[in-house]
């Protein structure tokens, strides 16, 4: 009788493979249940490791919610940063459409994130995520000529808010379209920077200049 030969052993994941893995299967579950019912169990489960792997690499439960929070912040991010090939109107278009993607198909996690923000770790990534945004829309106002005043400053800070809550209060109660909602925060957006700039005629060079994009680079 023949000998079998043992199946070969599957190849082991680097350890920062194994973390993505794991992170990976924990936002497939954040798409049914919110980030305060994930449980290490059933992340282990939906990854095909044990617990004590997740805990190797994590720490603590705490830690690990954590880590999926941060890593959706940063999938946010990629995905919201501006195409410098478009003009500033054309990128916050485009930003707030990816922005209500990434809201709508992750509500809990944006919701933990925004709401369940009294632990230290989660406030601060709430912050760091909206100066980064806020660093892009201040890029792009600078770009179209916008003074940087603190008027200014404030007008993009309170809008970011703003956006963040419209957007949430249309999923928990959808009484508009999709398009009518991101038109509205769009609206909100220069009608804010409007009222920031105080000026009727800095305002309309303002808007017009928005709508243009930057020369290409010269070709090589």
């Amino acid at each position: 009788m023949a000998r079998r030969t043992p199946a070969a052993r599957p190849s082991r994941m680097l350890p920062a493979d194994r973390r993505t893995q794991i992170l990976e299967a924990a936002r497939r579950l954040l798409e049914f249940r919110p980030v305060d019912e994930l449980s290490v169990e059933s992340v282990a489960r939906e990854a095909g490791v044990s617990p004590g792997l997740l805990f190797h690499y994590f720490g603590s439960q705490r830690r690990f919610r954590q880590a999926v929070l941060e890593a959706a912040a940063d999938e946010l991010l990629a995905h919201v940063r501006p195409d410098p090939a478009l003009s500033p109107a054309e990128q916050l278009r485009a930003g707030i459409t990816t922005f209500t993607d990434h809201v709508t198909r992750y509500p809990a996690v944006y919701r933990a994130v925004t709401r369940l923000g009294a632990a230290a770790g989660v406030r601060t990534l709430h912050r760091s995520a909206r100066s980064t945004l806020a660093g892009w829309l201040h890029t792009a106002l600078a770009g179209a000529g916008a003074p940087a005043t603190p008027a200014v400053t404030l007008a993009v800070t309170g809008w970011l808010a703003c956006m963040e809550e419209i957007v949430l209060a249309w999923l928990d109660e959808p009484t508009t379209d999709r398009r009518s909602l991101e038109e509205l925060c769009e609206r909100s957006f220069y009608q804010l920077v409007r009222a920031a700039l105080d000026d009727e005629e800095q305002w309309l060079l303002l808007r017009e200049r928005v709508t243009v994009r930057p020369p290409a680079p010269p070709a090589r």
